[in-house]
């Protein structure tokens, strides 16, 4: 498992991305991210870095996760 930078200096992990991929509809935005998965993905980054991702962060998961610009 790991985490990795992304150009806006956010963080983003294997494990959230895991949490993302477990639909088979990927999602657009973070609104559209169910609230049980959102609540895991928070609990990843509780237990790495002692807070909930950002709304960019989120963003920037989607995007790397499905390949589409999130809002």
């Amino acid at each position: 498992m790991g985490w990795w930078r992304t150009g806006s200096g956010g963080v983003i992990g294997d494990a959230p991305a895991n949490i993302l991929e477990e639909t088979e509809s990927g999602f657009g935005t973070p609104d559209e991210v169910p609230a049980e998965m959102l609540s895991r993905i928070r609990r990843e980054y509780q237990e790495a870095f002692s807070r909930d991702p950002t709304r960019q962060e989120l963003v920037e998961l989607i995007e790397f996760c499905f390949g589409t610009k999130g809002g």
